[in-house]
């Protein structure tokens, strides 16, 4: 299953983009252009806080969103259109690091849930 990923600077820098050139068109799929494996946006999200991710398999009676938020569909948008207008965005990479380099600064503005308290609980 692949994701494609979409940094907010990017939608708000296409709305921009909308707003001057006032396209026919109204409605448009944004992201980015490549989707990345749920393995591999795991393993840079671990890469970006310098660790290194441990996967562990579970079993098909345990619901896998219990783990993991994202249902087991894959979808790609056809993107063309917004690189049209917008020709580059950022990449997955670059977007993690700014987004935990903010995290850092902000930690008590975000309401943080106790995953890893839950999962050990349940697995365990």
């Amino acid at each position: 299953m692949k994701l494609q990923f979409f940094h907010v600077h990017d939608l708000c820098r296409f709305i921009d983009v909308l707003l001057k050139v006032k396209p026919s068109q109204r409605i448009f799929n944004v992201g980015n252009k490549e989707g990345v494996s749920i393995r591999k946006w795991i393993e840079l999200c671990y890469a970006v806080v310098g660790k290194q991710a441990t996967f562990v398999e579970i079993h098909q009676d345990i619901e896998q969103r219990n783990y993991f938020s994202f249902y087991e569909y894959e979808y790609c948008l056809d993107v063309s259109l917004q690189y049209e207008l917008m020709g580059d965005v950022k990449s997955l990479e670059q977007g993690l690091e700014e987004a935990y380099a903010w995290y850092i600064h902000n930690k008590d503005k975000v309401n943080r849930k106790p995953l890893i308290e839950y999962i050990d609980n349940t697995l365990c």
